[in-house]
């Protein structure tokens, strides 16, 4: 358990004890992942991640999820599929808004349903709602259904999701943030790699790509190395508006590093069939060709289908382009 609550003992429930969350390693894993599991911990579960995507975890969720669906959907999939005999129940949040004024995607609000009408064999799914836009009525709806198959008080479990989850959400989102000013004093050429947590996250889904820029002497920031308003206050033409969350991420991101001496280029890692991520990257581009001395730019799409070998090819030459 995190050290951050070691002070909160796991709840005394035998028959909690005894009952295996099983907590997919996809989407929003990348950014909450170890608040649901201290979530599930302090409630006295036993709590089992699945294992890094891979081939076969992909392969299970294609042959199950709708080709229309994005690869993360499917990645998605494959790892409930990983875990359904490995857990007693399968935890997967429906994110709705994590903040006000900002929405996740659809697909992602509706993550839920979508796997549990897609994937076969059936399994027990337990969810917890966050829309924190409107309010906590859906949520708190939501955790009275997990204090019921826990056989817990509802108070129990408001109180663990209040503090290890609800509290920290923004906290985790900025665990791996350095300071603005450090960024503009780092002296080594930089590339800003841009995208979602899920896809820059999963070494699997991203071919490595971090590791890859960095073999080739280049620093590496992302949106996570950035503070929340400095995203949002740059976030062009959405800044102070209504807009997905994950657009306001990228968006403000993408202004930033554009302006920064030492930013080289921008890659952008997006997947197949993301519609957040087609308004964004035009935002991006249009934005970009406006700037004095544009920077280097790339956006890459990934799917199921995308081979390693062409995937370096387009970063080795984009690397060359920056060299020259």
């Amino acid at each position: 358990m995190n050290h951050l609550f070691h002070n909160i003992k796991p709840q005394k429930n035998e028959k909690t004890k005894s009952l295996t969350v099983g907590i997919p390693r996809a989407f929003c894993y990348h950014q909450h992942g170890r608040l649901w599991e201290n979530f599930f911990t302090m409630l006295g579960c036993n709590v089992v991640v699945s294992s890094c995507t891979n081939q076969h975890i992909i392969d299970l969720g294609v042959k199950n999820i709708s080709s229309e669906a994005c690869l993360p959907v499917k990645v998605m999939a494959g790892h409930v599929l990983s875990l359904i005999d490995k857990s007693d129940v399968i935890f997967i949040p429906r994110y709705v808004t994590t903040d006000k004024n900002e929405f996740t995607c659809p697909e992602i609000c509706s993550l839920p349903d979508m796997i549990k009408l897609s994937v076969k064999p059936k399994f027990e799914m337990m969810e917890i709602t966050l829309d924190l836009h409107h309010g906590l009525e859906k949520t708190e709806q939501s955790l009275t259904h997990v204090a019921k198959r826990l056989e817990l008080d509802d108070d129990i479990v408001r109180s663990a999701f209040l503090k290890a989850v609800k509290n920290r959400l923004r906290s985790d989102m900025e665990v791996t943030t350095m300071e603005t000013t450090t960024l503009e004093a780092v002296k080594t050429p930089t590339i800003a790699l841009l995208g979602h947590p899920y896809m820059i996250g999963d070494g699997y889904i991203s071919m490595d790509i971090t590791s890859k820029l960095k073999s080739h002497g280049y620093k590496v920031v992302t949106p996570s190395n950035l503070d929340y308003s400095t995203k949002r206050e740059n976030a062009y033409p959405y800044e102070g508006r209504i807009f997905y969350g994950a657009g306001l991420e990228n968006l403000g991101s993408a202004f930033y590093f554009a302006r920064q001496q030492n930013i080289k280029g921008i890659i952008f890692l997006t997947p197949f069939a993301c519609g957040v991520d087609s308004l964004v990257t035009e935002f991006i581009e249009r934005h970009l060709k406006t700037i004095k001395n544009m920077i280097p730019y790339m956006k890459i799409t990934i799917d199921e289908h995308t081979g390693e070998a062409g995937f370096d090819t387009r970063i080795e030459a984009f690397l060359d382009m920056i060299g020259e």
